[in-house]
């Protein structure tokens, strides 16, 4: 289906803050460049985005939807270590992209100045893995008191081996043995802490 106008102009602002923000940075990075490389007028940016935290806002779910945000569902009589181990190679998978990256980097140097970054890319970012995560925990249907909490130790023992060390330099990359290894290792523990067999 050919988009209208409005669409293609959009997509070309949204295009053009993504390639500026990433690039540049946030606070570097003005309506009037976005406008400029976007090839559209000012009003045409302000039209569609009324503020550049709106607009930064659709860029980190586009970058999240770059990916194809990884699902994660359970299917009565499934097998929960195997969609656990899955869903977490699939995180990986996204968070160790390139352009992620710059995303975090960006959401990391600036949101001091800009508390506005991190709000949007734990919005559309984060929170939407860990909500994820919970109504599939609700899904399986054994008692877990904290859902979010167990979220979040599940995303975090992941993240915690093969991420943020990676991230800072602290280890190379691990090899694809040493990532099934670890989340293997990390599944098997939260499902006996949480007696999800």
């Amino acid at each position: 289906m050919e988009k209208t106008l409005s669409q293609r102009k959009k997509r070309a602002i949204v295009q053009a803050a993504a390639e500026l923000f990433l690039d540049k940075g946030y606070g570097s990075v003005s309506m009037d460049n976005i406008a400029e490389l976007a090839n559209v007028s000012k009003r045409t940016v302000y039209n569609h985005f009324p503020s550049k935290e709106l607009l930064f806002s659709e860029i980190v779910l586009e970058v999240r939807n770059d990916f194809g945000f990884p699902e994660l569902e359970y299917m009565p009589g499934g097998n929960v270590s195997a969609d656990l181990q899955d869903y977490a190679k699939k995180i990986l998978a996204m968070i160790r992209n390139e352009r992620f990256l710059k995303l975090l980097r960006l959401v990391m140097g600036e949101s001091g100045r800009f508390p506005e970054l991190r709000i949007a890319y734990s919005d559309q970012g984060m929170k939407s893995i860990l909500d994820t995560v919970s109504d599939y925990l609700e899904a399986v249907g054994r008692p877990v008191d904290d859902r979010l909490l167990a979220s979040q130790q599940y995303v975090g023992m992941i993240k915690e081996c093969l991420f943020w060390p990676v991230l800072l330099g602290l280890i190379p990359m691990p090899t694809p043995e040493k990532d099934e290894y670890v989340i293997k290792d990390c599944v098997e523990k939260f499902i006996k802490l949480y007696d999800l067999a």
